[in-house]
């Protein structure tokens, strides 16, 4: 892992965020970026309160201002072996986070879930949910309660009706590795526990190959409870999950699972991409 970007709104919740992206850059030897996305003509100008401002120039040196504070509030409490380049871009968050990413050709993006409006956030999504459908880096999704700890066991969810992507499944793997940790693999199995699933369980543990791991398929269809209740019971430092394409149209009227989960968690939770 070489480049994490770290995107903030500058609520004390994505602040925090950015806190754990440090620490993670800081044991993994990484470069961070910290990145601020700003809309000067807002769809509802009241949100803002207070007096609008003058120019977008104005909001880009106040975002760099604020980003440079960060910057040095990270460096003072956790070293300044860290390099962080601070990145202010003019337009709606989500394709301007995605183009500093693809740009800076990260490894990785982290988010909070909820930023300037949890309550909301849990109860509808954020940015950082919607992010799950629009990322092509995995995304790691921080809850509020979550503070930095080293990864030692992490829960990957996998269903096996529909098998994952191979290409996926090894960037998960290799984030594992990275880790240095232990991976539950949990197969949520909604129907009868044949010999084909228990084949198709068995293909999965062929391609874990040399990650340490364990594998158990539980019967049921409600993805959200039983996977918390795993990641709980295997006292899991980190969730994984590998969200399917839908098309924008199914996207409008479904909320996938991994966004489900990601959304009402209080475990953080990698979507591998």
């Amino acid at each position: 892992m070489k480049t994490i970007v770290a995107a903030t709104d500058f609520s004390a919740n994505a602040n925090q965020a950015a806190h754990f992206a440090m620490q993670l850059a800081k044991a993994q030897k990484a470069a961070l970026i910290l990145v601020n996305a700003f809309h000067f003509w807002p769809t509802n100008p009241a949100e803002i309160g207070g007096d609008f401002p003058l120019s977008a120039q104005v909001i880009h040196d106040d975002s760099q201002h604020q980003l440079k504070a960060l910057a040095i509030e990270l460096h003072t409490q956790y070293g300044s072996d860290v390099a962080i380049n601070c990145i202010t871009k003019e337009g709606y968050a989500i394709p301007s986070i995605r183009e500093v990413v693809k740009q800076e050709k990260a490894d990785l993006l982290v988010m909070s879930v909820a930023g300037s409006a949890p309550q909301s956030a849990q109860l509808m999504g954020s940015v950082a949910t919607e992010m799950i459908a629009e990322t092509n880096v995995p995304l790691l999704l921080l809850p509020p309660s979550a503070t930095y700890a080293k990864v030692n066991n992490v829960v990957l969810g996998i269903d096996l009706n529909t098998p994952p992507d191979v290409v996926v499944l090894d960037t998960a793997l290799r984030f594992a590795r990275q880790l240095k940790c232990v991976v539950n693999v949990l197969c949520i199995q909604d129907g009868p526990i044949d010999e084909t699933i228990k084949h198709k369980s068995e293909h999965i543990r062929h391609l874990m190959g040399d990650v340490p791991h364990t594998l158990t398929i539980q019967p049921g269809h409600a993805v959200y409870d039983t996977l918390l209740q795993f990641a709980h019971s295997n006292k899991a430092d980190l969730i994984m999950m590998m969200p399917q394409a839908n098309n924008w149209f199914k996207r409008l009227f479904v909320e996938g699972e991994t966004q489900r989960v990601a959304r009402l968690t209080d475990v953080p939770l990698l979507a591998v991409v």
